[in-house]
């Protein structure tokens, strides 16, 4: 009778310790999860100035491009690309201005079983663009850090393969193959990044977005991509991809690594840290540290 009362008491203390593993377990994820919330949108906590008379320079310098990207989240790219307007170009800088420091209502919503997005929504909840685009081209790179599980702020990425016709190409979700999808898309996210390879004319890049258009497209959701598999298959048939690694595969196959930590895994942050990248746009993060 004592050997069972000592098993009953083995399984209970067993229990309680399973069961507080896993309400530790839950916990953190919920703390981590609240921890990363304000990451998902941050808005200038400097001070709106007046920047019309540097747009009207005949020439600018390179502090001159630093005060307009802080102030409109426009890298040099954009600015110039703008600029080339002289009816429009100084009128559109000022409403991308306008848009960088204005607030917005924010929504976090399950898009996955542990996967969490975040939008911007008006006062009803319904879904709303917080922005315009800058100007962008084939082969540019987009990525948002509106997406997180876990409490792990991971990321979205994508990239233009049809600037005329508003299109890109995605890994979206876990049990979805990649998909062309419209680009206004990303207007809705709280935190926007666009980035183009530096030095690289329209042709390299068109050539960069041809080749994800003839191999990245339709492929399997296939988050282990690196780690069971090559992360770059050479010669071999590409069985699957996620979000970063259809970016990054692209530009790998012309001699850029935009990995910038070089591990297994391509995320969005090693892809948005890339030397190999100058910024076109920011929206809704910081200027200082795009992501730290």
């Amino acid at each position: 009778m004592l050997n069972d009362k000592n098993k009953m008491s083995i399984k209970l203390k067993l229990m309680i310790i399973f069961i507080s593993i896993i309400f530790i377990l839950l916990s953190s994820i919920y703390i981590l999860e609240i921890i990363i919330e304000p990451q998902g949108f941050v808005v200038p906590s400097y001070e709106k100035t007046d920047i019309e008379h540097l747009l009207s320079k005949e020439k600018l310098t390179e502090e001159d491009y630093k005060v307009l990207f802080y102030q409109t989240g426009l890298g040099k790219p954009a600015i110039d690309e703008l600029l080339l307007n002289m009816e429009t170009g100084i009128d559109e800088i000022l409403k991308f201005q306008y848009n960088f420091f204005a607030e917005r209502n924010v929504l976090c919503e399950k898009i996955a079983l542990t996967t969490s997005q975040e939008s911007f929504v008006d006062n009803q909840g319904t879904y709303r663009y917080g922005f315009n685009l800058a100007p962008y081209k084939n082969g540019y790179v987009l990525i948002t850090k509106a997406t997180h599980t876990l409490g792990w702020r991971h990321g979205h990425a994508a990239i233009v393969t049809d600037a005329e016709n508003e299109t890109t190409l995605e890994a979206v979700l876990i049990g979805q193959n990649s998909q062309y999808q419209n680009i206004n898309k990303w207007r809705i996210y709280p935190s926007f990044i666009m980035l183009k390879l530096k030095n690289a004319d329209e042709e390299k890049l068109n050539h960069i977005a041809d080749f994800a258009i003839q191999n990245m497209h339709n492929l399997p959701y296939k988050l282990t991509i690196g780690l069971f598999s090559k992360k770059d298959p050479e010669t071999e048939e590409i069985i699957g991809t996620q979000c970063s690694h259809l970016v990054w595969h692209p530009f790998n196959e012309f001699g850029y690594d935009i990995d910038s930590d070089g591990s297994w895994l391509v995320t969005p942050k090693d892809i948005a840290n890339s030397d190999l990248f100058e910024v076109v746009q920011i929206y809704g993060v910081d200027p200082s540290e795009i992501w730290p």
